[in-house]
């Protein structure tokens, strides 16, 4: 009798796993570390719908920490992931697009070759959507361009580098997100990849004590983060 209820509750536990992971629909990849789980809301504090997402441009948001901005993108066509990725402490594996059409991706909009970032006056770095075509990459569009060390990154291949003239850089960091079907809400729950976070704290230290205030800039995202579209968090978006 024992025995048999062992069984059973083994098997239940099994079950409900299973189902976990399929209703998270999450990235999965070798060592993602975990942060607060924060929900995605739009300016007005509303929760963002992944239906309503625009596949036209990228979204920002700060994550895992209050000074570190990610791209939201809403691609055309779905992510399927499955790639092996390289990082400094391993390999991993990209997982691909949530939502109800597998996708929706984010990475971290921090650039992995010299940490070139969106502020609110000036994007350097960011996504090229389906109309909008970028002369870096002879007119290729659906890609995340930075224009100050012509770095180009497929998000639809895990933020991998496009292979160029310039030296290989480390794919971008993705953010793990976790999808809630029922609500059509998205939520950031960690990060795998390069960790590129204390290089960027210590390289713009005093710039993001100005803006945010000591210390304030290391503390982790609780509960929400604003996702605001690109063309509405930055006043000068970079065009190369």
């Amino acid at each position: 009798m024992e025995r048999r209820r062992f069984i059973k509750l083994c098997g239940t536990t099994a079950a409900l796993a299973g189902l976990q992971l399929r209703y998270l629909d999450m990235v999965r990849a070798g060592e993602a570390k975990s942060f607060n789980r924060v929900k995605l809301v739009d300016g007005q504090g509303n929760a963002l719908k992944a239906k309503n997402l625009s596949t036209k441009e990228a979204y920002i948001f700060n994550y895992p920490f209050k000074s570190t901005p990610c791209f939201l993108i809403n691609l055309p066509a779905k992510a399927a992931g499955g790639a092996t990725l390289p990082a400094a402490d391993g390999d991993y594996k990209w997982g691909g697009g949530v939502g109800p059409n597998g996708t929706v991706v984010a990475y971290c909009a921090i650039c992995a070759h010299q940490l070139t970032f969106p502020t609110k006056q000036h994007a350097p770095i960011n996504y090229y959507g389906p109309d909008t075509p970028s002369k870096k990459a002879d007119g290729r569009t659906g890609i995340i361009v930075c224009c100050e060390h012509d770095r180009l990154y497929d998000p639809g291949d895990g933020g991998r580098m496009i292979a160029t003239d310039k030296k290989a850089t480390p794919p971008l960091a993705t953010i793990v997100l976790e999808y809630d079907a029922a609500t059509d809400e998205i939520f950031a729950t960690g990060v795998v990849g390069e960790n590129q976070f204390d290089s960027f704290f210590k390289s713009y230290r005093r710039e993001l004590a100005a803006e945010y205030g000591p210390g304030v800039a290391k503390e982790q995202v609780d509960a929400t983060a604003a996702t605001l579209p690109v063309s509405q968090f930055t006043k000068i978006v970079d065009k190369c």
